[in-house]
Parts: C-alpha cells; sequence; structure tokens
C-alpha cells in the first residue's frame, strides 16, 4: 500500500527532459504544453513538501481504504511518514522504518526499470516513448482550476491501464494523481498544503540508526 502511494507520487522527482513530442501527430500537442510547463516549474524548485490523502479503491469487492501522511522531495531524494511507517530515500539507497516493530529495511531500488511502478520519474523523463497522453479538459474542484490529463502506457503488459494527473492551473504541480489497475485496484494521492522552495540538507533523507534505540536493521542490498 505505502509502496504503491510511492510510485505514484514520485511523479513530482524533477523532470530531466522535456516532455512533449510537437512532431508526433499521434500526441495531444495541447496536453504536451502543459507537461511542459509543470515540467519546467518543478524542475526550477528546491523542494516540495505536502501533506497527501492515499485512496485505494478495490472495485471488484467494493471496498476502499484511505491513509494520510507527509512526503518531503528534493530532486531524486524523498521523505515519506505515513501510518507507522517513514521511508528515506538519498537517490540511492532507500531505509523502510517500521516503527511497530523497530526495524529497518535496506534496498537500492533499480533507477533503470524500464516499468514506471518500478522507476516512477520516468513518467516525465520517458514521457514521449513510454505514454501516449491526451488533454481530457479543465476541471474545477473545491474551488481550484485543474488541467486534466490521461496518460496511457504504449506497453500494453503494464498492471494498470491509465494515469490520471490533475494538474493546478496556478501553480502547475501536479495534486491529484491516479492509477487506474487492470486488477481492479485503483490508488488516488491527493496533496494538500504544498510548501516549495526551502532548503533542505542531505541528511533529511538518510536514515540515522543513532536516533533509534536497538533498531533491527535488515540490509537487503545486492539480494535478489
Amino acid at each position: 500500500m505505502l509502496r504503491a502511494f510511492i510510485f505514484s507520487l514520485l511523479l513530482l522527482v524533477p523532470l530531466a527532459v522535456c516532455f512533449s513530442q510537437q512532431d508526433d501527430p499521434a500526441q495531444d500537442p495541447y496536453a504536451g504544453e502543459v507537461l511542459d510547463r509543470s515540467a519546467a516549474k518543478i524542475n526550477n524548485l528546491k523542494s516540495i513538501e505536502a501533506d497527501f490523502k492515499l485512496l485505494i479503491e478495490d472495485r471488484k469487492e467494493d471496498l476502499k481504504n484511505v491513509s494520510t501522511g507527509n512526503i518531503l522531495i528534493r530532486q531524486d531524494r524523498y521523505k515519506l511518514t505515513s501510518s507507522g511507517n517513514t521511508v528515506f530515500y538519498d537517490g540511492k539507497t532507500m531505509w523502510t522504518y517500521a516503527s511497530d516493530v523497530n526495524e529497518v529495511i535496506i534496498t537500492e531500488p533499480d533507477p533503470s526499470g524500464e516499468d514506471f511502478l518500478s522507476n516512477p520519474a520516468k513518467i516525465f523523463t520517458g514521457y514521449g516513448r513510454d505514454f501516449k497522453y491526451r488533454y481530457v479538459g479543465a476541471t474545477t474542484m473545491n474551488g481550484i482550476r485543474y488541467h486534466e490529463i490521461d496518460l496511457f502506457p504504449k506497453n500494453l503488459n503494464q498492471p494498470y491501464s491509465r494515469i490520471k494527473l490533475f494538474i493546478n492551473s496556478e501553480t502547475e504541480i501536479p495534486e491529484i494523481i491516479s492509477s487506474i489497475g487492470k486488477d481492479g485496484v485503483d490508488y488516488t494521492v491527493n496533496l494538500t498544503n504544498i510548501i516549495t522552495g526551502r532548503d533542505v540538507p542531505d541528511e533529511t533523507f538518510i536514515f540515522d540508526p543513532a536516533k533509534y534505540r536497538k533498531v533491527e536493521i535488515v540490509d537487503m542490498r545486492g539480494v535478489r
């Protein structure tokens, strides 16, 4: 559950390339323009911090689950706190700390993963290659105006059929991100109380065992 949230929310990781493929007639040019502006805005921010609400909906079982937390992102680093778990990621190493068992698991995610779910930044950086995109329209929710954009994976073997973005038309930051699963399970992330531009030191994104008395460390680096 927490892992699926991270996959979706890391859409906000700073972008390395532009989205729009203006010479590709199969792509929606206006959607590309909106996404380019969002990319430029996010790429120029020192950091992004936000509270989140994650809604998981199982359409087959008619079940819903809601969880909340906080996310802090600086370039390719992040710290995420939710429901007794804290995830630290310094751009290479990930520490997942569970407070209920006082245990931290250390891993090194593969940054070159082909799948959006294994490398969420690819939703932006691999944009024109990996997704088709379509501008659905302008919509207003809770008094906020959004650009609604659908992303469709070109690789039909992906576990999701569509990614939906709602980009705030004033701030140009994605605030609502939905993943529509082929298995009938959908994930929707809502960001609120967004703070941008803070200076955040490197150690924020690194787990310090000295701060967690008698923590059990499970080092999974190198384990496949």
